[in-house]
């Protein structure tokens, strides 16, 4: 039985308690593994490819070791590919097939929810930067300096494109004990500062992109959000073919597949991107709106969108819920 196959014959909702034991502590993102679900089901695996993913115990090798069990390889390929393979499992495995189901799709989102949540990871992981937000400009600043200045010149080094590197010499000297006071002082309030820094990066880019050209929304409207106490973002994508459901599958997922804290956040921010070609209609988006409102329970809640050209007829929708200070 191939991966697709597999997929056929297994619906998310069998698949979704056997999920929630393996992700106790994440079950605010399961209503991803859901659209990548979705995804899988509505993809066409590749056609006259040849792989096989093997299901079988690892570990149990040393004294005290729990042995577990691996599913793969699901790194190595494209989705299309994947579904292509066929399962092996171990004569000693016993599982059900949503719970071998369970295991493909944990495995297979590794590194993204979707196919281009793969490449953007890799892009961010591995590929150039190019910095144009004043925080990510002070960070990387910092960070040179840093690195001219507290790096021994042995161990400095430039790659192709100019990122920094540091040698690491073996056998590793650990030599945390010898740094005198001031020393520690100064890497704490280094410390402090990087952190500051990224976390600033990540709501200027955020306010970047809610207010961009075309937006409802104009700087003014969410830069706000550069000073809240906390917040926590959620994106979400409408993988259904049908175009008049697609608020209401994102509601599902919002209401049904996640589980979230909301009486930490007393206000939200939700930027909807839809296509031009397909446009939401008025009816749908009240209601969309209202369903949200009453989900929340919030006074403070601003809703904003964007048409974008693209050939998708996809809905995605960008929640931030934010903790306010009060005045």
């Amino acid at each position: 039985m191939t991966l697709k196959e597999l997929l056929t014959q297994v619906g998310f909702d069998e698949i979704l308690p056997h999920l929630k034991k393996r992700e106790p502590e994440h079950l605010d993102s399961i209503y991803a593994y859901r659209e990548a679900y979705d995804i899988l089901r509505n993809m066409e695996p590749a056609k006259d490819f040849e792989g096989k993913i093997y299901a079988e115990w690892h570990g149990g090798e040393w004294e005290g070791e729990e042995k577990w069990i691996s599913v793969g390889p699901m790194h190595d390929s494209s989705w299309e590919e994947d579904l292509a393979k066929e399962i092996i499992v171990a004569d000693d495995i016993h599982l059900t097939d949503a719970e071998i189901a369970m295991y493909c799709l944990w495995e297979i989102t590794y590194w993204g929810f979707s196919p281009a949540e793969r490449q953007e990871t890799w892009r961010q992981k591995f590929g150039p930067k190019t910095l144009t937000n004043p925080y990510e400009v002070a960070l990387d600043r910092l960070e040179e300096s840093i690195w001219r200045h507290q790096t021994p010149r042995r161990f400095r080094s430039r790659g192709r494109q100019g990122e920094r590197c540091v040698r690491i010499e073996f056998p590793i000297k650990w030599n945390f004990d010898r740094k005198n006071r001031s020393k520690r002082k100064r890497e704490f309030r280094q410390d402090k500062r990087k952190e500051y820094l990224r976390k600033m990066a990540k709501r200027e880019n955020l306010v970047r992109m809610l207010s961009t050209e075309g937006s409802s929304f104009g700087r003014s409207d969410v830069e706000f959000l550069l000073n809240v106490q906390y917040g926590r973002q959620c994106d979400y994508r409408s993988v259904t073919p049908n175009v008049d459901t697609r608020l209401d599958y994102i509601i599902e997922s919002m209401t049904r597949y996640q589980q979230l804290d909301l009486s930490r956040y007393n206000s939200a921010v939700i930027f909807l991107q839809y296509p031009l070609g397909k446009p939401l209609d008025e009816l749908s988006l009240a209601l969309f709106k209202q369903a949200i409102r009453e989900w929340l329970g919030y006074t403070d809640i601003r809703f904003g969108s964007i048409g974008v050209e693209t050939k998708a007829s996809d809905v995605n929708v960008t929640l931030l819920l934010n903790k306010r200070l009060e005045k």
